[in-house]
């Protein structure tokens, strides 16, 4: 199986914004420099096992959700929720989260 470095680095950042951190934020609570996560949310540099060890320990998740997508309980809940919406409620659902999440960073 391929990883998705984009993939991977998407996840950490929406879960980053989701707590709340900015990128100085998590680079200090992980001991890695802001510019190590930006790369990594940017998908040009592949984290390694004990990044994404330490991602989960500060954002939550675990490493299968980082690495191929695995979600846990809550997202799987959020995610049954959204699929249950019309097409179009769907569309205005991720537009309003991902509004939502720009504002909070």
């Amino acid at each position: 199986m391929k990883l998705d470095k984009k993939l991977i680095g998407s996840r950490i950042m929406q879960q980053r914004k989701a707590c709340g951190y900015t990128q100085e934020q998590l680079a200090e609570l992980v001991g890695l420099s802001k510019n190590h996560i930006s790369s990594v949310e940017r998908g040009i540099s592949v984290p390694t096992t004990q990044f994404i060890f330490k991602i989960c320990q500060v954002l939550g998740e675990t490493p299968d959700y980082y690495l191929i997508g695995k979600a846990n309980d809550r997202t799987d809940r959020i995610d049954a929720l959204i699929r249950s919406l019309p097409p179009d409620a769907q569309r205005i659902t991720e537009k309003l989260i991902e509004t939502y999440i720009d504002s909070i960073d």
